[in-house]
């Protein structure tokens, strides 16, 4: 993730939140809503547009958490996401809710090192 200056995407008709756009010295940084890189590209636009196409919809599919509890990793499906915390639920490896194992955990600021995209 990018500690540089974001710029929100937002879709045109109703202002919904998509995404952020960073520029470091060489590229261009698709994100989503809480920062996490999507795709790098060479010009603004091509960020933007996605984001626009791809920043929700990436949203879905099978994560992985570090859990503070145990310090491993396990996969898990992402329940509610805001721009400082997402809130996930422990899954099985198939991303289904296993009610032996059942967790959901809120993980303030997540970054690369606690929440990444399987």
């Amino acid at each position: 993730m990018s500690s540089n200056k974001k710029i929100s995407v937002n879709r045109e008709d109703d202002g919904e939140l998509l995404g952020f756009i960073s520029q470091d010295k060489e590229s261009w940084d698709a994100q989503t809503i809480f920062g996490y890189s999507i795709e790098r590209t060479e010009t603004k636009l091509a960020a933007e547009n996605i984001v626009r196409a791809r920043g929700l919809a990436f949203l879905t599919g099978l994560w992985e958490y570090l859990d503070r509890d145990d310090h491993k990793w396990h996969p898990c499906i992402l329940k509610e996401v805001y721009e400082h915390k997402v809130v996930i639920i422990r899954t099985t490896s198939m991303g289904y809710q296993d009610p032996d194992d059942y967790k959901m955990v809120t993980i303030k600021n997540p970054s690369d090192v606690n929440l990444i995209k399987s």
